[in-house]
C-alpha cells in the first residue's frame, strides 16, 4: 500500500459540496468513479494505492481553491482477511 498526502485548508470554512459524479466499470469486479466537488481545500494532492483489501484499487485526488477533482479506480469485491483473498458471494 502507498498513500501519500499533502493538504492546506481553511480552517474558517467547512464547505463540502458534491458538483458532479460519473462511474461506471471496466469488468465484472473492476469499476471507476470521477468525481467534482467544493470543499475547504485551498491545495490537496492524495494517491492511495492498494493492492488488498476492501476496494483495492487506485485513488487520486487534486484540490485547488476550493475545487476538488477525485479519479478512483477499484475492485468491487471485499476482501476476506480470514482467508486473505478475495471474498466471493
Amino acid at each position: 500500500m502507498i498513500n501519500l498526502n499533502l493538504k492546506i485548508e481553511n480552517p474558517w470554512n467547512d464547505r463540502w459540496h458534491m458538483i458532479w459524479s460519473k462511474n461506471g466499470s471496466f469488468t465484472k469486479h473492476k469499476a471507476w468513479e470521477f468525481n467534482g466537488y467544493l470543499t475547504n481545500s485551498i491545495v490537496e494532492v492524495y494517491f492511495d494505492f492498494k493492492l488488498n483489501g476492501d476496494h483495492a484499487g487506485v485513488k487520486v485526488l487534486l484540490s485547488l481553491f476550493g475545487y476538488t477533482s477525485e479519479l478512483n479506480i477499484y475492485d468491487c469485491r471485499h476482501w476476506d482477511y480470514e482467508k486473505n483473498t478475495w471474498a466471493t458471494p
